[in-house]
């Protein structure tokens, strides 16, 4: 299949917040630790001729400057699987199981350096031949709008069940998370593959996003908007016209045939 993807992301502070805790990985690309977001939209055209491409966003936790140290690190650790990966050699389940380690390994020792509490969530879009796989871990989500049809492609590692068996208002808390010490619990990210059809849009988003806008209101965006830039324009204008409690960063994919 030869195809090319269209690309754009955004990451805003929000209106509420004194700093960003957002981090992202875009076509080799990633924020420095101590950043106030991007202040436009960032595009980029992938070609069907490169072996790989992949995209993510982590959101990080601890307080402005442990979350930026967090988000920082995961993003930084997977700029450098992906720039060591071999796609020939390691099937793209295992890079990806690896990588969530690698980065959680990474933030607990530079936890364990400040004696300090600090994490981040992660979703990832993975890139290859024919094939996307999705990870994640924590809330940041993926979504996909494909021949009409709009999903939820990651999977919230949250007590959102418990809350509605139990009949209490809150937001949900995470029950899996980067930076959390193996001895305390085995992380279990969420990995599935798809294959690639031309004319479907991929979203990835921290919950700065989806606390603010609807899935359906996320949708209909996608559907209106003819561009990637586009898209993460009209969403994030969106979300901060809502409130912008929260750092805001999206990640927008389209396919296109050639």
């Amino acid at each position: 299949m030869l195809y090319r993807l269209e690309t754009a992301c955004w990451c805003d502070k929000g209106r509420v917040r004194s700093g960003n805790e957002d981090n992202l990985y875009f076509d080799g690309g990633i924020l420095p630790q101590v950043n106030d977001g991007l202040p436009k939209p960032v595009t980029a055209t992938v070609s069907h001729t490169r072996s790989s491409a992949a995209f993510g966003v982590f959101d990080g936790m601890g307080g402005e400057a442990f979350g930026q140290v967090a988000s920082y690190l995961a993003a930084r650790t997977f700029k450098e699987a992906c720039e060591q990966q071999d796609s020939d050699e390691e099937p793209p389940k295992e890079f990806l199981a690896a990588a969530v380690q690698n980065m959680n390994t990474a933030i607990c020792q530079e936890a364990a350096a400040r004696f300090a509490t600090m994490g981040s969530t992660c979703v990832m879009l993975y890139f290859t031949g024919p094939s996307v796989y999705v990870c994640n871990l924590g809330d940041s989500r993926a979504f996909r709008l494909q021949n009409s049809v709009f999903l939820k492609i990651s999977e919230d590692h949250t007590d959102e069940r418990f809350l509605r068996e139990h009949g209490l208002d809150r937001k949900p808390r995470l029950t899996q998370c980067l930076g959390t010490p193996e001895e305390e619990m085995v992380l279990q990210p969420r990995i599935a593959k798809g294959t690639l059809v031309p004319g479907s849009q991929f979203l990835l988003c921290s919950d700065g996003l989806t606390d603010m806008l609807s899935g359906a209101e996320i949708c209909a965006l996608m559907k209106e908007t003819p561009t990637a830039r586009a898209c993460v324009t009209q969403l994030m204008d969106a979300a901060l016209s809502r409130g912008g409690r929260d750092n805001i960063t999206i990640i927008s994919i389209r396919v296109h045939d050639i």
